[in-house]
């Protein structure tokens, strides 16, 4: 009796929560706090809740979207999170800028796997002009030879000339992170500041570039760190809300960090959903090794977007079972999955 009058008073409260931000209204940090902390015997239910949230402002479709790791390791900086920082003793590939022939390859590739936007991402604290001239190209070249995918960049921190000229050649999103809290930053990174994070996230914003900006929960940080995570991003007010798991890089200073389960990840999928109900919440890095054969918990918690292919040093699953996750939820594909498939079934039907 004890435990259903718990459950009952624990979904009271959330559907209370849920009809508010249905019907317009904004949680509080307080309430942020109570998702984090739900039980996670009731899981299904803060699933129900945030489901409902995700349909009213999202609808019932799911978008895909792939990343090249344009530019490998040779970064000075010290993100203690990062197998591309210099300063640590990571086994990774290590190379220069690619070239543009091979960007436009993988843009084929990645809309071939159902994405519909394609970032080139560059490692290092920020491009050279001339590097930037070359991602231009890309760009360009990409808008011409893959019409059906958006080319974004992910670059580091950019000046206000050099993000014109990525606007001008068609960058259509850009993504530059905070990676975590404004307390808990500089226990992260020490060779540049949260606030740095943002000038060059308002950089972006005044040229026209759509802002790409999320996190990596999992680095040690606090509930409250998660919670203050979603109302700084709900008050920078980006276009899309990449959500990353830490997995940890052997020879990065939280190579030992224990990975987040996947019921707290659960939660924090649902948190962001709760805090910032019109967005669109990506979930990219550490998916599949946090989440396991639990896949469709991230898009039960609210996203609706996902991250398909490889990421920058580690593998991703089969684009195809992302396909069939999303189908298997009721989920409508990207317009350009169906005329790929059908393509494929009469080349498989002829031969």
């Amino acid at each position: 009796m004890e435990k259903v009058m718990l459950k009952n008073s624990f979904e009271g409260k959330l559907r209370e929560m849920t009809k508010k931000v249905l019907d317009g209204g904004e949680i509080t940090k307080n309430e942020a706090m109570f998702v984090l902390k739900f039980p996670s015997e009731y899981l299904e239910l803060l699933f129900e809740c945030a489901t409902q949230i995700r349909e009213k402002f999202r609808g019932n479709k799911i978008d895909f979207c792939a990343i090249i790791n344009a530019k490998s390791g040779l970064c000075p900086e010290d993100c203690k999170f990062c197998a591309q920082s210099t300063k640590w003793k990571t086994q990774i590939k290590r190379y220069p800028l690619i070239s543009v022939e091979e960007a436009v390859q993988k843009a084929k590739e990645a809309y071939n796997m159902g994405a519909t936007k394609f970032g080139i991402v560059t490692s290092g604290r920020g491009p050279t002009d001339k590097e930037v001239e070359i991602i231009c190209e890309m760009v360009r070249e990409i808008r011409k030879n893959v019409p059906g995918i958006a080319p974004d960049a992910t670059l580091g921190e950019l000046t206000e000339k050099q993000a014109i000229k990525l606007k001008d050649a068609g960058v259509d999103h850009s993504n530059h992170n905070i990676e975590t809290s404004p307390r808990f930053f500089s226990k992260i990174c020490t060779t540049h500041t949260y606030e740095d994070r943002i000038r060059t996230i308002n950089i972006l914003k005044h040229v026209g570039i759509g802002v790409c900006c999320g996190c990596i929960f999992g680095m040690g940080e606090t509930y409250e760190d998660r919670v203050e995570i979603a109302f700084e991003l709900k008050k920078i007010d980006p276009k899309i809300i990449p959500i990353n798991f830490l997995n940890p890089r052997p020879g990065t200073p939280l190579e030992n960090q224990k990975i987040i389960s996947a019921d707290e990840a659960a939660k924090c999928i649902a948190m962001m959903r709760f805090v910032n109900p019109k967005k669109q919440i990506k979930v990219a890095g550490g998916r599949e090794v946090v989440f396991g054969d639990k896949q469709d918990w991230v898009i039960k918690a609210g996203a609706d977007d996902l991250m398909v292919g490889n990421y920058l040093t580690t593998p991703g699953q089969d684009y195809r079972k992302d396909w069939q996750l999303a189908l298997s939820l009721g989920l409508e594909l990207p317009e350009h999955i169906k005329v790929i498939s059908s393509a494929k079934n009469q080349a498989q039907a002829s031969s």
